[in-house]
């Protein structure tokens, strides 16, 4: 069954621009069809750690035809594809495909 979603991508790191136009790109090698695109955001971090630089964020419309965890098993694979490591520190959510 084909489910549509909407997915919140964000990057605070590098060229941040072209770190959420990677996992655009990668997503549909993982079974999720990137329907559409919202305009990039600069904002400033939010919650429990500060001091960090500003977020890149958009949301992207998708279809696929995964379950809710083989969806994030998928996200999790283009974020390791693209260069994210997990670090010691918390990260806010919005720092996820």
């Amino acid at each position: 069954m084909s489910r549509r979603g909407y997915l919140g991508l964000g990057s605070n790191v590098g060229d941040r621009r072209a770190n959420l136009q990677a996992v655009v790109q990668r997503l549909p090698r993982h079974g999720v069809t990137v329907m559409r695109c919202s305009s990039v955001y600069d904002t400033e971090p939010v919650g429990l750690v500060l001091d960090q630089p500003e977020f890149l964020n958009a949301c992207i419309e998708i279809q696929t035809e995964h379950e809710p965890a083989e969806l994030l098993a998928a996200c999790k694979k283009v974020e390791q594809e693209v260069g994210r490591h997990s670090g010691g520190r918390a990260r806010p959510p919005c720092d996820r495909c």
